[in-house]
């Protein structure tokens, strides 16, 4: 059973096909600009990593029940939600772009925190874990017969049944907002 595929969701799946690469650049970039957050850039090369290989779940589950699909859409909205934020944050600047004489231009300009990244990797790992766990379920709710032969470096777990969701609100205006998103990060 093919479900119709709306026009945001195929945005939303070539924009995870891509947006490995460039989280993987924004990473080089803070290693690059001395910001020595080792644990962050962590967190943003997993997540580069698991990005296409959701891309392709999120695809898996348009070809299952229509729950399934209410689940790769909550999914690909968890998605947008974090690339969304990855650009609010600007983690993309360059090292020769950063003004490093002046403090407060880093700060404000860059949003660069100065003594640490801890708000910021702790919203980013309440990200990933929600995005990881979204994707169990994806995953766990295809049929076996229909799962798809991921591959990569991405291990998803079978979990217990969760109660049926409904697509989330504002698809369409997350994903638009992510792609412009994306468009910035990739500068």
């Amino acid at each position: 059973m093919t479900l119709a595929i709306p026009q945001e969701i195929s945005t939303a799946l070539e924009l995870l096909d891509n947006v490995g690469d460039t989280v993987n650049t924004i990473a080089i970039n803070l290693g690059a600009n001395r910001l020595d957050r080792r644990s962050f850039r962590k967190y943003l090369r997993d997540y580069a990593d698991r990005a296409s290989s959701d891309g392709r779940l999120i695809n898996a589950s348009r070809e299952d029940t229509l729950q399934c699909a209410n689940r790769g859409l909550l999914l690909a909205y968890a998605h947008m939600e974090l690339i969304c934020w990855l650009a609010n944050n600007n983690y993309t600047i360059s090292s020769t772009s950063v003004k490093w004489y002046s403090w407060r231009k880093i700060r404000a300009k860059y949003r660069l925190p100065l003594l640490g990244f801890s708000p910021q990797k702790s919203h980013l790992t309440k990200k990933l874990q929600y995005i990881k766990t979204t994707a169990d379920q994806v995953y766990a709710e295809i049929d076996g017969r229909n799962a798809p032969a991921l591959e990569g470096s991405v291990r998803y777990r079978k979990v217990s049944a969760r109660p049926p969701v409904d697509p989330p609100p504002g698809m369409d205006d997350v994903v638009h907002r992510a792609t412009l998103a994306h468009k910035q990060l990739a500068q």
